[in-house]
């Protein structure tokens, strides 16, 4: 059973939900440069983003794709 999270942080997949893209599409974004590092990474490799993650990153997609709510 998953341990509860302690941290007001999202995971890889509830950030990539919030800018409408894939798991994988937000990994490769971020390993290739194009999004910031996540704001953490937990011991085993989880990465979290912040709220503040997550606005730089509305902001680099709206240049790059058009406005995302």
């Amino acid at each position: 059973m998953p341990r509860p999270r302690v941290t007001r942080n999202m995971t890889t997949t509830e950030a990539a939900r919030h800018l409408r893209m894939s798991p994988g599409q937000l990994r490769s974004w971020v390993e290739c440069g194009a999004l910031p590092a996540p704001s953490s990474v937990d011991n085993n490799g989880t990465r979290y983003f912040d709220e503040e993650w997550l606005e730089k990153a509305r902001e680099i997609l709206r240049n790059k794709r058009g406005k995302i709510d």
